[in-house]
């Protein structure tokens, strides 16, 4: 039997805006309520509930995108053919948030035996007018290979990061560990004294792995991701940023830290001055582009 698809893709736009406000920023806020479904985590509800409410701020500032796929099935089995037609929709909000004014507030309801969280934020957005550089970002789990992309980790694991983008430019890479309120550095790596990391369009680059590191990249450092000891799991975002325009991440409040000879503590900064740094440098620069991975870290 064969199959035939056919792909048909609409768009519909479910907000028109006046030509004096396209690509503003805005002040937005709005507060979002999420029902805890019973298999997951507290910390794991904040990370969902919160990305949630920045969502529906920025839609109810700017509006959405209605994306409608429609596929053709087309199936011949001997001299027989049958056609059917399955549609999917999809929603995408139509701006970006930049960074927070004041820290999202989290409040825990139960209320008739519902397990809720009340989330809410208020922050700076603008309005997406054209499309980014898209950009392709992979968290690798023990092996620097694309096929090891994974969301969840064990403590302990090796950690990469697989970077791929179709133009020249420059990437920073963070880490903001949710429970003790952190942002690590990541790249560019600890002893290269850059600003960020320069980026060759359409090369596939695997971050943090010495054995296919690239001569320009400097000295590599290699990552093993952890969970703090008394603690089940945690739940971390990864912030991978890029411009095809110059720019340097902002310094470090708190430098490495040296364990042994091998082991470092990257150096971090709190997530309010990264916050900070961000949405200023997301307001000057509007083909920056800001990925923010969600991962969980498991205690073995």
């Amino acid at each position: 039997m064969k199959q035939l698809l056919i792909l048909i893709t609409a768009f519909s736009w479910a907000l028109c805006v006046s030509a004096q406000e396209k690509g503003k920023v805005k002040t937005v806020e709005a507060t979002y309520l999420y029902e805890i479904p019973s298999n997951v985590s507290y910390a794991q509800a904040c990370q969902i509930a919160l990305a949630k409410a920045q969502n529906a701020a920025i839609e109810e500032a700017f509006g959405s995108i209605n994306s409608s796929n429609n596929i053709v099935v087309i199936n011949n089995d001997n001299s027989d053919s049958k056609t059917s037609f399955h549609s999917e929709t999809s929603n995408q909000v139509k701006g970006v948030w930049l960074g927070d004014i004041s820290e999202p507030k989290y409040e825990r309801v139960l209320y008739e035996g519902r397990d809720l969280l009340k989330v809410s934020v208020k922050g700076k957005a603008r309005e997406l007018v054209a499309a980014g550089v898209e950009f392709e970002a992979l968290p690798l789990r023990r092996h620097p290979e694309k096929g090891d992309a994974a969301d969840t980790f064990k403590s302990g694991d090796d950690f990469y990061l697989y970077f791929k983008s179709p133009t020249d430019g420059y990437l920073t890479v963070f880490m903001y560990n949710i429970l003790d309120n952190e942002v690590l550095y990541l790249l560019p790596y600890q002893s290269s004294g850059q600003g960020s990391f320069p980026i060759t369009h359409d090369k596939e680059y695997y971050l943090f792995s010495e054995a296919k590191a690239t001569p320009e990249g400097g000295a590599v450092d290699e990552l093993a991701i952890t969970c703090a000891e008394g603690r089940n799991e945690e739940y971390n975002d990864i912030y991978v940023i890029f411009s095809p325009n110059s720019y340097a991440k902002t310094s470090a409040k708190v430098g490495q830290q040296k364990l042994t000879d091998e082991l470092i503590i990257p150096s971090s900064l709190s997530y309010k001055d990264f916050n900070s740094w961000l949405t200023k440098y997301q307001q000057k620069d509007e083909q920056m582009q800001v990925k923010r991975i969600p991962i969980r870290i498991e205690n073995n």
